[in-house]
């Protein structure tokens, strides 16, 4: 065929593509012939046609991706094709079309935000989070942004995961945020007043109202809560065409008020909230996906209060309170922190028990087996010294490492991770890579492993508990901040102060030590019932804490 378009057909596309009709406009550039043969042009249009669709799927962005980079690959100077591809190459959840030309472009000119912010989050997706650092760091120091934007918040949320970063360093940042935000903020003032609420009107925005972490900690509190003293809000950031399924039904159902709020500005949120006069507003995600910072930044409420969905400070000053539990802050540490700290008596969360719970593996070893450590932590979480840490453990004893990824599978962040452990020296056979299973038969992986390793300095928290549950001890390594922390508060709350080490090398020869297992099969035996009396899964006595807290600060 011709290999170019005629004026009607042009314009045909056009309006197709300036009226978002993204399938159509696809529909219509397929019906040319091979997409690989039409103009590079169209390839482009059809290609971001892709990318920008919501009816896309994983597959749709990967064919996005090969475009782009073909286009790229044969002419280097159309860097609109480069920087579609880190578009799509994140969409797709994939790197090996995009990262060689990035490092290629970015050796050339080192001050291409777009290709810098390209790597950032790259390594982001693979768990490079050292990397990741490394490339905010120079994006934020070339760009200091004049307001919030995700390059900065991805940027803080990555400084969690690596060694090496402490409470001072993360803190610097978050101030910088903070004043960045106060210099250039476009909204009106807030005026506090006092409110002559018959309850306390409590809120809750979150963008994570759906299967996930934040729901097993949430679903307790928000159906035990006395309504007859709060009326409880929630402002949903969730996307419309996706989540809402059973979870996000019962949240609809035990709020007494439900907004959702993907769509609005943060003007339009912030004059919502405001003008329900809420008493208390609480944030559920910090700096992960779905937050609104902005809208805790400009303050919506007469308090607001960070909880739950992030670990640490926050550094704008209108966040009021940080809650936590003695053994995440100490006192003396409370100055690098923006947040006033609330401290919950025993614990700072406390998990709903799942439905359906499996029963527990009581005797999952006999003396001729390997031991089998284990790990279902999001590989993020496993930092280079983590990597250190388990390889030393592993090449020591006679083990193997089951590993899952609480993010889900994806086959370059295997790839990559493994490549590390091989690295170390580390026989790849001895790693274990089990695929993300939902509900039930996530929790029956652990009958896999006799003693869960916690990744440090960002531990888990979910799985620990549910390792617990599942009758499943849990070694972690203490801290130096809240994030750090958690895995000590949980061991401390459970009178298990045995399986916190002080150092790294007291890690490694606990984790040796622990395969005696006799004393470990002493344990398993009484573990599930130990800690369902335990505050991790009081939400009873949880319930009743949190409230007496917000009680007091009206």
């Amino acid at each position: 065929m011709n290999n170019d378009l005629n004026k009607d057909q042009k314009i045909k596309l056009k309006k197709l593509f300036e009226k978002k009709d993204y399938t159509g406009f696809e529909q219509e550039v397929e019906k040319l012939g091979n997409i690989e043969n039409l103009p590079a042009y169209l390839i482009m249009g059809y290609a971001g046609s892709k990318t920008l669709n919501p009816n896309s799927k994983k597959d749709d962005y990967l064919k996005s991706t090969i475009l782009f980079e073909q286009i790229y690959s044969k002419n280097k100077s159309n860097l609109e094709a480069l920087y579609n591809l880190i578009i799509s190459s994140l969409k797709a959840e994939t790197s090996i079309y995009v990262l060689k030309h990035l490092y290629e472009r970015y050796e050339k000119y080192k001050e291409d935000l777009k290709v810098i912010e390209g790597l950032a989050r790259i390594h982001f997706l693979l768990g490079n989070m050292d990397k990741s650092v490394q490339f905010f760091k120079k994006l934020v120091d070339l760009n200091p942004p004049s307001i919030i934007d995700g390059g900065r918040l991805t940027y803080l949320a990555s400084m969690n995961y690596p060694s090496g970063i402490n409470q001072n360093d993360y803190f610097s940042e978050c101030i910088k945020l903070g004043e960045s935000f106060d210099k250039n903020s476009n909204f009106k003032d807030f005026e506090k007043k006092t409110l002559n609420n018959k309850k306390i009107k409590l809120g809750f925005l979150s963008g994570d109202l759906r299967d996930h972490s934040v729901n097993f900690f949430l679903k307790d509190l928000i159906s035990k809560i006395d309504k007859n003293k709060f009326t409880i809000f929630a402002f949903s950031n969730l996307e419309l065409s996706r989540h809402h399924k059973t979870i996000t039904s019962f949240y609809q159902k035990n709020f007494d008020e439900w907004h959702d709020v993907i769509d609005q500005t943060d003007e339009e949120l912030v004059n919502l909230i405001r003008s329900l006069e809420l008493d208390i507003l609480i944030d559920l995600n910090g700096f992960t996906f779905g937050n609104r910072v902005n809208v805790f930044a400009a303050r919506s409420a007469n308090i607001q209060i960070s909880w739950c969905g992030y670990n640490n400070s926050l550094g704008i000053k209108n966040m009021d309170y940080l809650i936590a539990d003695q053994n995440l802050i100490k006192k003396e540490e409370e100055n690098l922190y923006k947040e006033e700290i609330l401290y919950l008596p025993d614990i700072w969360n406390s998990m709903a028990k799942p439905e359906n719970l499996p029963e527990v593996n009581k005797l999952p070893f006999n003396d001729n087996e390997i031991f089998r450590y284990g790990s279902f932590n999001s590989f993020k979480k496993i930092s280079n010294e983590t990597i250190k840490a388990w390889s030393t453990i592993l090449k020591k004893s006679n083990s193997e490492l089951y590993l899952k990824n609480s993010g889900g599978y994806n086959k370059e962040v295997y790839e990559n991770l493994a490549n590390k452990f091989q690295n170390e020296g580390v026989d790849i056979k001895r790693i274990i890579f089990l695929n993300k299973t939902k509900s039930e038969e996530f929790m029956k992986d652990y009958y896999k492993i006799d003693l869960a390793l916690d990744t440090f300095p960002y531990t888990g928290v979910t799985t620990s508990f549910q390792s617990y549950l599942m009758g499943v001890p849990v070694l972690t390594l203490k801290g130096f901040n809240m994030n750090s922390r958690c895995g000590e508060s949980i061991n401390k709350n459970l009178g298990l102060d045995e399986f916190i080490a002080r150092d790294i090398n007291e890690y490694i020869n606990k984790a040796i030590m622990f395969q005696d297992r006799k004393k470990l099969s002493n344990l398993r035996v009484s573990l599930r019932e130990k800690v369902i009396n335990s505050p991790l899964f009081d939400t009873d006595k949880f319930t009743k804490n949190f409230s007496n807290i917000l009680i007091k600060l009206i």
